[in-house]
């Protein structure tokens, strides 16, 4: 009886350093990794700010300096470009693509400056989603329109997408482009945006007060001082935007944060390029990031 007590236990014994050995062999990546839509690109090393949508400050950022002389209003009226990833989560908000203006759709806000540009989603009925961009008016209304329900590209809930607006005096034309295909473009001098320093704001609009919040997640913000995209592109998600002199505004949005003072306020995002000013994170409790341990094979 000892004896057979005596070879079970060498056995579990046995099977408990076998079971360490493997779960010790696996590897784990240095860094904080973000499974994008459960797959693993490995040294993609991403991080970003997943929002829920609720209809409070509490979850919302935006850019604006209001005295600074390297503020948003040093970019040109005529040269410029906004590109964002974004992914969108089956319950964010979709206006009516029928409702002129972003704030009479309802649709849930990607990104807006007030009296220029708005950036939103609205219904499709062959898609998950479209997303409309108005150039407005000093009344917030559109003064003219460009929307991917307009072409034959079908947008998906809880895929990455890369969003970029932009335009050039070189040919005088802006255009709308979703992951670097041109969706729409115009040459009417209507699209010269106003020089002026209104707050760039993310995942929700100001109409008198604060609407429309976004509900999914949002990663690599760039506003740059030329027009980037004369042509169609391939955005890679899985390389950071290029930092240089034609850079106004960078948010690689790695969770590089700051706390302002007092603590209890909100915290600094990581600013790269010509502005001078914070960005103003209001909550930083849905920043989504995960460590990751890297399978054998």
């Amino acid at each position: 009886m000892k004896l057979f007590k005596f070879i079970c236990f060498l056995i579990i014994l046995g099977s408990l350093t076998i079971t360490s050995c493997e779960r010790e062999a696996l590897p784990v990546y240095p860094g904080t990794i973000v499974q994008i839509d459960t797959v693993f690109v490995k040294g993609a090393n991403l991080t970003y700010p997943t929002f829920t949508g609720s209809d409070t400050n509490d979850d919302r950022f935006y850019a604006f300096s209001g005295s600074s002389s390297t503020d948003l209003s040093t970019m040109s009226g005529e040269d410029w470009t906004y590109e964002l990833w974004i992914k969108v989560d089956p319950d964010a908000l979709l206006g009516d693509a029928n409702e002129p203006s972003g704030k009479t759709a309802k649709g849930a806000t990607i990104s807006e400056r007030g009296k220029n540009f708005e950036l939103y989603l609205i219904g499709d009925a062959s898609a998950d989603y479209a997303v409309k961009y108005n150039r407005l008016d000093d009344d917030n209304l559109p003064l003219g329109t460009m929307e991917t329900s307009n072409s034959n590209l079908n947008l998906k809930f809880n895929e990455w997408v890369h969003v970029a607006i932009s335009r050039s005096s070189s040919d005088g034309i802006a255009k709308f482009y979703i992951n670097g295909k041109l969706i729409d473009s115009s040459a009417d001098p209507l699209w010269i945006q106003p020089v002026n320093d209104t707050w760039l704001d993310f995942n929700y609009m100001y109409r008198g007060g604060n609407i429309n919040f976004f509900k999914g997640s949002l990663d690599d913000i760039r506003v740059s001082y030329i027009d980037r995209y004369p042509s169609d592109f391939e955005p890679n998600h899985f390389e950071r935007f290029v930092f240089d002199s034609k850079t106004l505004l960078q948010l690689d949005l790695d969770n590089n944060l700051s706390a302002f003072d007092p603590v209890t306020d909100f915290d600094k995002i990581e600013v790269k390029g010509e502005y001078s000013y914070f960005i103003k994170l209001i909550n930083t409790v849905f920043w989504t990031s995960e460590d990751y341990v890297l399978p054998t094979n």
